[in-house]
């Protein structure tokens, strides 16, 4: 009894010890995260606004990720579930989110798959596409071509599972903060009658000559909101340059999924 109870103390400090080892990554801020430097950056970039524009199409959030090298002494498919439990891929509501992990270093790849996909990407699929489609080109030194290929029939499987929201998580966050604006908007509105009617008044044209009632300096006003114009399409151009970014939609993993080593 004493033995066994020893092998449980043991086995626990071990699997705390390999615990306390492991580097969770921080969320990433783009669907394709090449941290390695395997592929162009333009083929990261067309990769990363292919998958923005996958999210819009079909509201399912895929992600790549390309590390060196595991930064934990767990098995690749638990700690690939946390990393991407962490980040939160896929719509909460829906679950809808994959997440395909390499590691270069250690020569092994692993697709998570989320709860609400895992019917559209069972685990047998998601083999299939890591061992006999994402393999035989990361074996060629064609890590690009692989990712390519990996992509494309990670999309393909699971394409019209659940249909699009025209935005993705980050454009929908965006389009709520905006309410703010439109208050302000309001506001700097009302502030701009008055100062039309308080300038209006300093000038002695309080009252029109045939005592009708309030004039307006319309022109201070005009020029008062075309400034505000101005600088608002300064700003939304701006921040135009952020479209293509990931923003997880809190989206949960079951332990679905696949990997390969090469």
């Amino acid at each position: 009894m004493r033995t066994k109870e020893f092998l449980i103390c043991l086995a626990a400090i071990i699997g705390f010890n390999a615990r306390a080892a492991e580097v969770m990554p921080p969320k990433p801020a783009a669907y394709f995260n090449d941290y390695v430097g395997i592929v162009s950056k333009s083929a990261a970039q067309r990769f990363n606004v292919q998958l923005a524009q996958f999210e819009r199409e079909t509201s399912n959030q895929v992600v790549v990720a390309v590390f060196p090298k595991m930064q934990s002494e767990s098995d690749i498919a638990d700690y690939t579930q946390r990393v991407a439990q962490s980040w939160g891929v896929g719509q909460k509501d829906r679950r809808n989110g994959v997440v395909l992990f390499v590691f270069i270093e250690d020569r092994k790849m692993f697709t998570q798959v989320g709860y609400g996909l895992e019917g559209a990407l069972p685990d047998a699929t998601a083999f299939d596409i890591t061992q006999y489609k994402i393999k035989p080109q990361f074996i060629a030194g064609d890590y690009e071509g692989g990712l390519r290929i990996g992509i494309d029939s990670i999309c393909k499987a699971i394409r019209g599972e659940y249909t699009g929201r025209t935005e993705t998580v980050r454009e929908q966050h965006r389009g709520h903060r905006s309410i703010g604006p439109l208050l302000l908007f309001g506001a700097f509105f009302l502030l701009s009658l008055l100062a039309g009617i308080h300038r209006t008044t300093r000038r002695g044209y309080r009252y029109s000559s045939k005592g009708s009632g309030w004039s307006m300096d319309w022109g201070n006003v005009f020029f008062f909101w075309l400034s505000i114009l101005l600088s608002g399409s300064s700003r939304s151009g701006s921040g135009s340059s952020s479209s293509g970014g990931f923003s997880g939609g809190g989206g949960s993993f079951g332990g679905g999924g696949a990997g390969s080593s090469w």
